[in-house]
């Protein structure tokens, strides 16, 4: 190995010390851009994310299910949440970096991992319960998650019809594909949602090539019942829509007894939202479907 030979070099910082200063303060300088880069690197939205898939940041909050005609629990749905030192983050504020930079398949995976961890024995004694799994665009184009939730699911003892997979209209970019890992997904006994059904560009066509079992209402339909709104009959006109199409229903974000009584009389079998119970961790979520059996 070669090496670089100051010649004299001690000799003149010798004889000049301040050269010694100049010295320690080009090193220092080196030092700190090399430091500087990488805290600019961590303290970077995607640095911060890919540090939390790694260390696994992510909890899962369950949003409760209910029939809108008996208001008894059915099921959840499960929510990711970025838990950041001592704060929050809502999925809204990282999932759409998540999926651009190739980190949302791990986090999915974590989803899963936490729900067998957290409610594993929860549904195998309540065999009527499931949970639903938000799932995005890369994994509706191939069988990856669903290789990995059969093997995962025969093990635990857990029935595939307990694990149900949402899917936004967003997420059927590439029809064909999607059609393909939809039909296997219900093939295999996972019933499967469209979420957020309405919000997307072509609605009626996705009706029309892809096989699902229910239709989520969007929050945003829920909010404009009984109101004087050119939206406001949306939510009607698509029970109708799923009625006809033999598919169930499912009205989100449902905050007022005016708006869960209209959607039932409408034909909504299901809702979910803060009239029937905020996001639950899951022993919150076990007490919550306990008080529900009580009750009934």
């Amino acid at each position: 190995m070669s090496t670089f030979k100051f010649a004299g070099g001690a000799a003149r910082l010798r004889a000049r010390p301040w050269n010694w200063l100049f010295a320690g303060l080009a090193g220092g300088l080196a030092v700190s851009a090399w430091l500087g880069l990488l805290m600019v690197r961590r303290l970077s939205p995607l640095g911060q994310l890919s540090d939390a898939v790694r260390r696994h940041q992510f909890i899962v909050a369950y949003q409760p299910i209910v029939d809108l005609e008996t208001r008894r629990c059915v099921g959840a749905e499960a929510l990711v949440r970025w838990k950041q030192n001592n704060r929050v983050v809502r999925p809204d504020h990282f999932i759409p970096l998540a999926e651009h930079r190739g980190l949302i398949q791990a986090i999915t995976d974590q989803v899963f991992d936490t729900i067998l961890f957290e409610l594993g024995e929860f549904l195998q004694r309540y065999r009527e319960m499931y949970v639903s799994i938000n799932l995005s665009a890369p994994d509706l184009v191939t069988r990856r998650f669903l290789d990995r939730l059969t093997p995962a699911l025969a093990e635990a003892g857990i029935s595939p019809q307990q694990i149900r997979i949402e899917a936004t209209e967003r997420c059927f970019l590439d029809a064909d594909a999607a059609k393909e890992v939809i039909q296997a997904f219900r093939d295999a006994g996972h019933p499967v949602y469209i979420d957020d059904f309405g919000t997307g560009y072509s609605s009626l066509s996705h009706l029309q090539n892809f096989q699902v079992d229910v239709l989520k209402i969007d929050k945003s339909f829920v909010d404009t019942v009984g109101q004087d709104a050119a939206s406001s009959s949306v939510a009607s006109h698509i029970v109708d829509m799923a009625q006809t199409l033999g598919v169930q229903v499912v009205a989100e974000g449902i905050e007022h007894e005016e708006q869960a009584c209209y959607l039932h009389a409408r034909g909504a079998q299901f809702g979910q939202g803060w009239l029937f119970s905020e996001p639950l961790s899951a022993p919150d979520f076990i007490r919550y479907v306990g008080r529900a059996l009580v009750t009934v």
